[in-house]
């Protein structure tokens, strides 16, 4: 894999950072002869089946492929986070990403979520960022910190929810058509 490059996709928006900005850094980045760097826009509709097909929902974002063009990591972070770039990029070269059991934990997590309904906005909005933080995970322990985490916001979010409901329900008209 010496001669091979570990390719970085950088998913950003020209509302947040100009292409110009982007290419200094990218540049640096390269250097390293076992880097490649794209940049795409999400504004670009050019850029669309790309955006869908690595499930980009918010930038920026990296993703970083191995030079079979598997995915090795993703992480929402700036392309200007070198250290954290050349950390995974020399985990991608040294073989120890893409973690199998790790993306195999990933998958049936997301495809779990696929059996419940979404009704409103709000619970489309956490799912969506229940599943950028776990794409984000790189082991298998971090995905488990990360299913406990939106477990206990999940739980307090419910609390307060309930707690306004009662409230909103003591300021209802004598109509109580409720809305399921």
């Amino acid at each position: 894999m010496a001669d091979e490059k570990v390719e970085i996709i950088y998913f950003y928006s020209d509302f947040y950072e100009s292409k110009r900005s982007l290419i200094p850094l990218m540049r640096r980045l390269q250097r390293r002869k076992n880097i490649r760097v794209r940049l795409i826009n999400v504004e670009d509709p050019e850029n669309t089946e790309l955006t869908e097909l690595y499930d980009v929902n918010n930038v920026p974002l990296l993703i970083f492929l191995t030079p079979n063009g598997e995915v090795a990591a993703r992480k929402s972070i700036p392309l200007s986070d070198e250290s954290t770039i050349d950390r995974i990029a020399n985990q991608i070269i040294r073989g120890e990403l893409p973690k199998p059991q790790v993306n195999e934990l990933r998958r049936r997590i997301i495809e779990s979520f696929k059996s419940v309904s979404v009704r409103n906005e709000l619970t489309q909005l956490i799912i969506e960022q229940i599943k950028s933080d776990i794409l984000e995970a790189d082991s298998e322990e971090e995905i488990y910190e990360i299913v406990n985490f939106h477990i206990s916001t999940i739980n307090h979010t419910i609390s307060d929810l309930e707690e306004y409901k009662k409230i909103l329900q003591k300021y209802m008209g004598r109509q109580q058509n409720f809305i399921v």
